[in-house]
């Protein structure tokens, strides 16, 4: 059994939203992977948590995410309490972070997320369709037109405001166009930990304008690949996800996945941790290392006396980060996720990590 008691970290969400890219510049770009679609990522200031990293946005989840205002305000546009059925199947896998009223936390989560990205980034994913008016177009509704710098003051200084935006505005979170897509909990080795829930979001074009926080320094739309392959500083789920995105190159085969499998659930992504005598690696779930009891809040660093290559030749099933001199490698060997992309058995190379 695993162990929360005590559990010594935030809850949060990530968006990691994605557009078409246009053909002119798909043709030029070699270096891109050859998806067809970009991802809305930032880099945040020297200070705070994740400092300069690239990340995608997201934040702590708020009590007032989860409000009875929200569920009110669904009501109004025709919601039932049947539609929102469909963020959670019975008999599924259900991560720690949806253990507890699992369809109210994921209604939860995605307001957080949606509510971050735009506090964060003034990307409003809102929609004002009634429900007997929606269609099956799986892609997100952004919402423009609205005064940015003032609804993004109010809503950082008080989430609850988000909810009023959404009244004066006339419109909903579009909580149905997210898409559950992984759950990580941050290690017990770093000062700040958070179990944060990443959703997956697809809009039809890129807005004309965002409007950053002073947490974020520069945000950019750019495929997996480029990324990964740069200097930017990237934590480690977002070179997993990145590496798990650039394996699908289009993004309406991406989103027609992410949709059907968001009900599943997944297992939760701890990395644990093991020393090795010339370096470190950040065992996961399904890695031959990863042990069947783990307490997510003991601070005992596993070592083994063999070299970081020893151990991954000595080990059939292999699903690990591995860590030389601040270079990082995604190594997966006999590794097949459920319900999820399954990635090459190679040693992903060539990025940057914090």
């Amino acid at each position: 059994m695993k162990n929360i008691i005590g559990k010594s970290w935030r809850d949060s969400a990530s968006l990691i939203v994605l557009t078409k890219r246009n053909s002119e510049v798909l043709s030029r770009a070699e270096d891109r992977g050859n998806v067809n679609y970009d991802i809305l990522l930032q880099t945040r200031t020297s200070k705070g948590t994740f400092a300069n990293s690239v990340v995608f946005p997201g934040g702590v989840t708020e009590s007032v995410d989860g409000s009875s205002r929200w569920w009110d305000l669904f009501r109004s546009f025709g919601y039932s309490n049947k539609d929102f059925e469909v963020f959670h199947r019975p008999n599924t896998i259900t991560s720690e972070i949806f253990k507890n009223n699992p369809i109210q936390r994921h209604l939860q989560l995605r307001i957080t997320a949606i509510r971050e990205t735009f506090e964060e980034l003034g990307l409003l994913i809102c929609s004002r369709d009634r429900k007997e008016s929606r269609d099956d177009n799986l892609y997100a509704n952004v919402i423009e037109g609205v005064d940015l710098k003032h609804w993004q003051n109010r809503v950082s200084k008080n989430p609850e405001d988000l909810i009023t935006l959404c009244e004066e505005h006339q419109c909903y979170p579009d909580i149905w166009s997210l898409y559950y897509w992984s759950n990580w909990l941050t290690p017990i080795t770093l000062p700040k930990r958070f179990d944060t829930a990443f959703f997956i979001a697809a809009i039809k074009n890129k807005p004309e304008y965002l409007r950053s926080s002073s947490e974020v320094v520069e945000v950019e739309w750019l495929p997996p690949q480029e990324v990964l392959n740069s200097e930017r500083k990237l934590q480690p789920p977002q070179v997993y996800e990145l590496l798990r995105l650039s394996h699908v190159k289009d993004i309406e085969e991406l989103i027609t996945f992410a949709c059907e499998r968001s009900g599943h659930g997944t297992h939760l992504s701890y990395p644990f941790v093991v020393k090795a005598k010339d370096g470190v690696l950040f065992a996961l779930p399904g890695d031959d290392l990863y042990p069947s009891s783990v307490d997510y809040n003991d601070n005992t660093t596993k070592y083994i006396d063999q070299t970081i290559l020893e151990l991954r030749e000595s080990s059939k099933s292999v699903h690990r980060i591995e860590s030389k001199k601040n270079s990082r490698c995604l190594v997966i060997q006999n590794y097949k996720p459920e319900h999820h992309i399954e990635m090459e058995n190679k040693a992903y190379k060539g990025f940057t990590t914090a």
